[in-house]
């Protein structure tokens, strides 16, 4: 007894690029196309309409993204696979890809039998991403986790550490800070000692950059 094709939507604002898809999808018996969307919204209809094995969605769409669809899907409960088809292989799509809850993110320029693949794998359960987006989405995560770290070690400052924090990034010296917070010179250095322990930054122009890149202000002193 042969097996049930996997029954597919594809969403994409082009139609030629529709086209095309399903005429690579549909070759052979396996896949079957249930629905094209051009755009997200259209696209959401046709979801819960056929109930799907897979949705194929642009990632740029009118109305509403792939992405933008992917969130809503999952809002929903849907346990349709979704594959995420783009031209951009940059990693914070990628990553903006699986927070939204796709299953795979495949290029556009990728072989008809790679994207039959990817389907395939979607359908079965697995996750399926070509190997160069593959490494950007490591590179995203790692950047991410790095994100993370120095924003959970700012959080661990006192308002005085990023009082001191702040002066010091503003170079100023430690009689400077000292006579401005009302603190002895000697506890200034503590402070500093203190906050480049905890951000793990040995200089000052390292919290220069920091001070910068992670936009930290002067906090309102205590009263």
């Amino acid at each position: 007894m042969s097996q049930d094709p996997i029954r597919v939507v594809i969403a994409d604002d082009h139609t030629v690029v529709r086209e095309g898809i399903r005429h690579v999808l549909e070759h052979g018996e396996a896949i079957e196309v249930v629905g094209e969307a051009a755009d997200g919204t259209e696209a959401l209809a046709l979801v819960r309409e056929h109930e799907p094995d897979v949705v194929v969605l642009d990632i740029s769409m009118p109305a509403m993204g792939g992405l933008e669809v992917a969130r809503v899907l999952r809002s929903e409960g849907s346990e349709v696979g979704v594959l995420i088809l783009s031209m951009h292989d940059n990693p914070e799509y990628v990553l903006e890809a699986v927070r939204a809850g796709a299953d795979g993110y495949v290029l556009k320029d990728v072989g008809p039998g790679e994207l039959r693949g990817a389907v395939e794998a979607v359908w079965s359960g697995r996750e399926y991403y070509v190997p160069h987006v593959t490494k950007q989405l490591s590179v995203a995560l790692r950047k991410e986790l790095e994100r993370e770290h120095r924003r959970s070690r700012l959080d661990s400052l006192t308002q005085r550490e990023r009082e001191v924090l702040v002066r010091v990034a503003d170079g100023r010296t430690n009689r400077e800070i000292a006579t401005e917070l009302g603190i002895s010179p000697r506890t200034v250095e503590t402070h500093r000692e203190r906050v480049m322990a905890k951000l793990r930054i040995r200089t000052v122009a390292g919290l220069t950059r920091f001070v910068l890149e992670e936009g930290v202000t002067d906090p309102d002193p205590m009263a």
